[in-house]
């Protein structure tokens, strides 16, 4: 978008502007920029990461590389695509990341995930299972109005895409840590009310 006489960029698109500015004479930029930039042009293929302390169980070898990756993006600010097959544990290395984060403490704010009601209760028995020490919060099966206030105190919080979709007036005002959509096909559909919505979810 245009702000007086620059150009800002969001942080997604670093990667695609560095390769256009590439042959492009000088320009003045920002210092998140050129952190960015500095950063693409050291890359290297993340090391794999082992399981964080609090983590309960064992991560196969590609998951420890998945584990290396997703710090990676956050390092540089992006967002990702986690997509192995089915069966191969994608929850399992998400609630790994997000298990790492709070031993970091960074940010201090809950991860969202968005799910398809079918699968919610399988993200609160995988976080059970493998990540006792994250609080879960089920926003789609609780007092929303009560939960509101609540919802700030939790690790993680749980919600379906209908329920995201009635409540992104609210969602849109909580800066998440992390916005994490389950079964992303369900905004392949970029002009659908979905799609639209997620998109105003802040992280």
């Amino acid at each position: 978008r245009v702000e007086g006489e620059a150009l800002r960029f969001r942080r997604s698109q670093g990667l695609l502007l560095d390769m256009l500015l590439a042959s492009a004479p000088i320009l003045d930029v920002d210092a998140q920029f050129k952190k960015t930039r500095k950063a693409l042009a050291e890359f290297r293929v993340p090391e794999p990461v082992a399981e964080p302390r609090g983590f309960q169980g064992e991560l196969r070898p590609y998951q420890r590389e998945a584990l290396g990756w997703m710090k990676f993006l956050e390092k540089l600010g992006f967002g990702g695509c986690l997509a192995d097959d089915m069966g191969l544990g994608k929850t399992v290395q998400v609630l790994a990341y997000l298990q790492a984060r709070k031993l970091a403490r960074r940010p201090m704010t809950p991860t969202l995930v968005v799910a398809p009601r079918s699968v919610v209760s399988n993200w609160i028995a995988e976080a059970a299972r493998f990540t006792p020490r994250l609080s879960v919060l089920d926003f789609s099966a609780t007092d929303r109005h009560a939960a509101r206030d609540k919802l700030v105190d939790h690790d993680l919080v749980l919600t379906t895409y209908a329920l995201m979709r009635r409540e992104i007036e609210f969602l849109s005002t909580v800066e998440f840590g992390c916005v994490v959509l389950d079964e992303a096909q369900a905004i392949k559909n970029g002009k659908s009310q979905t799609a639209k919505a997620s998109r105003l979810l802040q992280a």
